[in-house]
């Protein structure tokens, strides 16, 4: 009987690993489908998004959404003491992480009035009357509506009572995953580059007590960041820390107990309520972004550098230049000149603030988008398109008036119409805001390794044929 038991499970086994072996892995029943009858496979369209990281990570692979990864409806990881931010559960975002856009897309909503609402955020409500009063609006009428958060904005989108709000990389792929919206037009800067680099700064002294400085070297240390979720201040940078094994992710797999875990304090307000992480933000540790507007985006974020509220800020790479005592921009808060910063190199070492940035920088971000919902009449979307492409107002947002990137960035030089499906555009920029999301299913012990958050085809395959052996003395029997 042990023979016999020992033939067929044999068998058995062979067949399983012709199974696994096989170009695809599928079910038994559509393994036997011949060719012809197969089911067409979709290729992921992560998989068809270029990288766009710095020459330091070109020879890494981009990191890899997990199969079983949620949907992107699933809850933004807030921090361990508060309440999750929560997209609506009635959203109508993608069925699962494999979808390029959300279903809704490109569909067209009727035309019910002849008004474009800007959502404006806080604060950006008056700049936004002043920019829209010199548009050159034809047939529509263009108002500014303001909110207190992001968040609002995204609502009030969904419940279409709004049209438009600019938003940064990071949080326009909550908008699209979230809240069903699309990109219509990009930033662009100079020589119409659709992208900005994601940089850390610190002091120079900092770099001249340690020719050796690097980024493990600020564990325990403060951190600064413009915002919960954005891209280039802090999803690439906490993906960073995490992919190299600098920091790790505790029982809760949470990004901001990996942020609290790795620095001593963080200033990280968010646009989301119940989430973001503002241990040394001031206001209590409230991480309302309303109350803690004082450190609030890049311009807060250097601020919080500056006045010492933290030794490491993550930034877009013009920030010092622009707003440093020195800078085109100058604050009254900004008492340093910018040969008094540098660029930390997420590889190790220091380097000048100039236009040389090379692979001194943790990516390159696509650039900030205005978003709509997904089913916007083509009528109007026409229309604020053109509006948006013939504005001679441009110069206005430029000439210094704008130095809190109210809107539109102050890099901004011209706008460009989005050609792309929304998650094309946002390239890499959206497989880490996903993972970011994702967290709760990464394998922790491979991150380091892989570079990646996959299972290889091996280790799944050795997986699975594990627990076909540890099943051996059942069969036997």
């Amino acid at each position: 009987m042990a023979i016999q038991g020992m033939a067929f499970f044999f068998k058995r086994l062979v067949v399983f690993v012709a199974m696994i072996q096989g170009s695809t892995f599928l079910p038994l029943a559509m393994a036997a489908t011949p060719p012809s009858q197969a089911p067409e496979s979709s290729p992921s369209p992560i998989a068809d998004v270029p990288a766009v990281t710095g020459q330091d990570q070109a020879s890494e692979p981009s990191p890899q959404i997990p199969e079983n990864a949620p949907s992107p409806s699933t809850s933004l990881p807030g921090p361990a003491s508060s309440p999750s931010f929560t997209g609506p559960s009635t959203s109508p975002g993608p069925s699962s992480p494999e979808m390029g856009e959300p279903p809704d897309e490109g569909e067209e909503a009727a035309d019910s009035n002849h008004t474009v609402l800007w959502c404006a955020v806080r604060d950006e409500f008056s700049d936004c009357e002043y920019y829209l009063s010199l548009l050159n609006t034809g047939e529509y009428k263009w108002s500014c509506v303001q909110k207190q958060s992001a968040m609002e904005c995204m609502e009030a989108m969904k419940a279409k009572k709004v049209d438009l709000i600019s938003l940064d990389a990071g949080l326009a792929y909550v908008a699209f995953s979230h809240y069903s919206m699309k990109a219509l037009m990009a930033e662009e800067y100079c020589f119409h580059k659709r992208s900005y680099e994601a940089v850390a700064v610190v002091n120079k002294a900092s770099c001249d007590e340690n020719s050796g400085l690097s980024l493990r070297n600020f564990r325990g240390r403060k951190s600064c960041h413009p915002g919960y979720r954005t891209a280039a201040g802090w999803n690439f940078p906490v993906h960073f820390l995490i992919k190299t094994g600098l920091a790790t992710l505790s029982f809760d797999r949470s990004d901001t107990t990996v942020v609290d875990n790795f620095f001593s304090e963080t200033c990280a307000p968010s646009e989301f309520e119940g989430s973001g992480l503002c241990t040394s933000c001031g206001n209590n540790g409230s991480c309302d972004a309303s109350v803690s507007d004082v450190y609030q985006g890049y311009s807060g974020s250097f601020r919080c550098l500056v006045e010492r509220v933290g030794d490491i800020a993550f930034l877009r790479s013009d920030t010092v230049a622009r707003l440093s005592s020195d800078g085109l921009n100058a604050q009254k808060w900004s008492t340093k000149s910018v040969n008094e910063f540098m660029y930390l190199c997420p590889s190790g070492g220091c380097r000048p603030i100039n236009d040389n940035i090379g692979d001194c920088k943790f990516a390159s971000v696509p650039a900030n988008v205005i978003m709509t919902y997904n089913s916007q009449s083509n009528a109007k979307t026409n229309a604020i398109i053109k509006t948006l492409l013939n504005a001679t107002w441009t110069d206005a947002v430029y000439s210094g008036r704008n130095q809190q990137d109210h809107l539109l960035s102050a890099s901004t030089q011209s706008l460009g119409e989005v050609q792309q499906l929304t998650r094309s555009y946002l390239g890499e920029a959206a497989i880490i805001a996903q993972v970011m999301n994702s967290l709760q299913d990464v394998d922790v012990s491979i991150l380091p390794e892989s570079g990646g958050y996959h299972i290889s085809g091996s280790v799944c395959f050795c997986f699975i044929i594990s627990l076909v052996v540890a099943s051996l003395p059942m069969v036997l029997l």
